[in-house]
């Protein structure tokens, strides 16, 4: 039996949602309800937006981007309806809600709304899987424990409050990084692609060198994938059977191994050895550092 307690959803706005559009999720917030967001920032086809608010009933027309929604706040009762389809579970802090492009949603909290908001353009899934023009449809996603797109939104957020990624490379590698996750977890059954082979000795070597020779430029998944001429999907899939490591943190392990030895046999500045291997910042370099080694550059140097 239904709960006598829940209100109903509203069939007259449900169904003026359905007849609206918008380009922009973000346009369907009131500003007030907006704490940062990437407004502004050279990030082609994707944006980032935090968004605190009162507990309300939202009634969201279909947008013209697929939005992954991570919660931020404590854990809350949710009910969604996405399309057709209706959900009505616990929402957990930093669990992850993914709503395809062109779906209209309903949703309602039981808490306060304390979100991140990632919208990406449906163009980057035709472009990391070289189908450029194809249907590459989503499933809806009600809230589930998702690490890797978690991280990839807490990067973005992290470049907003530093101030940091401000040439349009930084976010299109996180662009083609999320837009590979969601066609390898979130396709629509049926049409996921088939596994895929590993990369040849020759292609990992032409690789290993290429990435050695430029950490000190924007190495993004399409330029890799150009390297050894093959499509930025297949090659992130490719490389992955072969290493057992994404290109990001292929390339990211490249650069802290060579940071630990500039630290430890030159006097280089902390500071200009992150520019050197291509960090956003000194804060980003040290978060990262300490993250793979364990403690800081700092550190580092004062114990040897």
């Amino acid at each position: 039996m239904p709960d006598p307690d829940v209100t109903p959803v509203d069939s007259r706005r449900w169904r003026g949602a359905q007849r609206a559009f918008i380009d922009e999720p973000l346009d369907a917030v009131p500003r007030e309800h907006i704490q940062c967001s990437s407004l502004g920032r050279p990030w082609h086809g994707i944006s980032l937006w935090h968004q605190r608010a009162d507990a309300q009933d939202l009634y969201i027309p279909p947008a013209g981007k697929h939005c992954i929604i991570v919660r931020r706040g404590p854990d809350t009762g949710l009910l969604q309806r996405h399309g057709n389809e209706t959900h009505d579970a616990r929402w957990r802090t930093g669990e992850v809600v993914l709503l395809p492009a062109h779906t209209p949603s309903f949703w309602r909290t039981e808490l306060p709304r304390d979100n991140l908001h990632l919208d990406l353009s449906p163009h980057w899934l035709e472009k990391v899987s070289g189908q450029e023009g194809a249907a590459l449809r989503l499933r809806s996603c009600f809230g589930k424990p998702d690490p890797v797109l978690t991280q990839l939104v807490q990067v973005l957020l992290l470049a907003l409050d530093d101030h940091s990624g401000l040439q349009p490379a930084f976010a299109e590698g996180i662009a083609a990084s999320v837009a590979i996750h969601l066609l390898e977890h979130y396709r629509i059954p049926g049409s996921a692609p088939q596994p895929a082979a590993g990369l040849t000795a020759r292609q990992l070597r032409q690789l290993q060198a290429f990435v050695q020779d430029h950490l000190d430029q924007p190495l993004t998944i399409e330029r890799l994938a150009a390297e050894v001429q093959l499509s930025a999907f297949h090659f992130a899939r490719c490389f992955k059977a072969s290493c057992g490591l994404t290109p990001h943190q292929f390339v990211l392990r490249q650069r802290l191994e060579r940071a630990r030895e500039l630290l430890l046999h030159t006097r280089e500045p902390v500071g200009e050895i992150a520019r050197q291997l291509g960090f956003a910042s000194s804060s980003h370099f040290s978060q990262a550092f300490a993250r793979h080694w364990g403690l800081t550059p700092l550190r580092l140097r004062q114990q040897h």
